[in-house]
């Protein structure tokens, strides 16, 4: 069963993908499980025809992150990924997310080289992108291939860079069905029953009724994609249609010349302009005139509230407008302004002595509650250990914890010496100030 599993999937998913890629997938499920070598040199051919390591996940240059989207496209991290390499879109939309919610971030680039992959999981990963137009720089950058689904999702960023040999288009839907027939020479025999509920649950590719379904279903899939791409790129479903490859691809300077990128260029070359902007998260505008505004006013703009993280929002903030992130941060209740009640709970305590170390200036209502807490604590451990006398001398030290526990340390010395040497007196701690008459000693002599 485990041998089918990879193949049976392969077999039943609808793909946007380049055939040739869709073909090597194949080959590869298709074989023996337990025999199937899946060294690195193969899964490098399948999904990174440059040579580059698989998914090697998200990095950051100079303040833009970049984000690899090699190989085969799946909707979840594993399956294809093992036999295949590639990445998933639910990994893409966690590193996308990371990067979109960090405040060290200024930009965003997607660097493809992928074939395509899996129709479901990359029309939410597309949306995804295109909602967060505008909260940052998005760029597609395409330096090998962008194709099928990959395509899809490249054309949701706000623009795309390709390199003069790279490729993109292949716009279209393929699922691919496998046909076993019982013969003596087949290893598996696939036998299925279908409900008379369902009669249209497995429908058979081979007759008339099953390729018209099939086709009606990859036809609707192909919409989708057609209709995003169009609002993507800013362009009608028609000019899709026509001059977008018709399901082929186009490379570097005829892709420009025919819409479906905006520019050639090079991945240094779009870091390089990224990290030259200073925020992620404002726009300025400077046109005062057309908001009614005087000619020197200056005013900023924010992406929706529900578009946007709110340490974007402050990060811009903080850059911006200082006095605004300064008004809107609530000022702390002060001690003084509860002295009735922290005077209760000093009493309720017993250490009333406290209170009045708590009310000066500066003393906010949590540090002041704190300090009660931490004395009821260190009144209690004296207590137990027999060192209630030691309170006052060690809470004058409670904002200095070295200078306390040394203090402890004295304390219980000291109450350790007097419990076992019963000559031992107390003396007063006051420094005497009467003086040493040695004439008189000598005298007495």
């Amino acid at each position: 069963m485990a041998k089918k599993f990879m193949l049976d999937f392969l077999m039943a998913e609808a793909w946007a993908m380049d055939s040739r890629t869709l073909t090597v997938m194949g080959n590869i499920a298709g074989r023996d499980r337990a025999t199937l070598e899946l060294s690195e040199s193969l899964i490098e051919a399948v999904a990174a025809r440059n040579g580059k390591k698989i998914t090697p996940g998200m990095e950051i240059r100079n303040g833009v992150a970049l984000i690899h989207v090699n190989g085969v496209i799946t909707r979840y991290a594993g399956m294809f990924e093992d036999i295949c390499g590639g990445t998933s879109t639910q990994t893409l939309a966690k590193e996308f997310n990371q990067a979109l919610d960090s405040p060290k971030v200024k930009g965003i680039v997607l660097v493809y080289d992928s074939g395509g992959g899996h129709v479901k999981g990359t029309h939410e990963f597309a949306e995804m992108i295109y909602k967060a137009r505008g909260q940052k720089p998005i760029v597609s950058y395409v330096g090998g291939s962008a194709c099928s689904a990959a395509y899809w999702s490249a054309s949701a960023a706000d623009k795309i860079v390709i390199d003069a040999t790279g490729d993109v288009g292949s716009i279209g839907t393929v699922l691919s069905m496998q046909i076993r027939k019982a013969s003596e020479d087949d290893r598996y025999e696939t036998i299925e029953i279908v409900s008379s509920q369902s009669p249209d649950k497995r429908l058979d590719p081979t007759t008339d009724k099953g390729r018209k379904a099939y086709q009606q279903h990859l036809d609707q899939l192909s919409d989708v994609f057609i209709d995003r791409v169009a609002r993507n790129m800013n362009v009608t479903r028609e000019k899709v249609l026509n001059d977008f490859g018709c399901g082929f691809v186009l490379i570097g300077q005829s892709a420009v010349d025919k819409g479906m990128a905006h520019e050639l260029g090079s991945l240094e070359g779009v870091i390089a302009e990224l990290s030259k902007r200073k925020t992620p998260a404002m726009t300025t505008n400077t046109n005062a005139a057309a908001q009614g505004g005087s000619d020197n006013e200056v005013t900023f703009s924010l992406p929706a509230s529900e578009e946007v993280s709110a340490q974007v929002i402050v990060g811009a903030l903080t850059e911006h407008r200082p006095d605004v992130l300064e008004a809107l941060q609530e000022s702390p209740a002060m001690a003084v302004d509860n002295a009735a009640s922290l005077v209760q709970q000093c009493q309720e305590a017993g250490i009333p002595s406290l209170s009045a170390s708590l009310l000066g200036d500066g003393v906010t209502l949590e540090s002041a509650e704190s300090q009660i807490k931490m004395a009821k604590s260190l009144k209690d451990t004296l207590a137990a250990s027999g060192l209630s006398g030691s309170y006052d001398t060690l809470a004058a030290h409670m904002n200095d914890p070295i200078k306390m526990v040394g203090q402890a340390i004295h304390e219980a010395k000291a109450s350790s010496d007097e419990s076992g040497d019963q000559t031992r007196h107390v003396t007063d701690k006051v420094k005497k100030t009467a003086s040493l008459n040695t004439k008189a000693i000598y005298a007495n002599r």
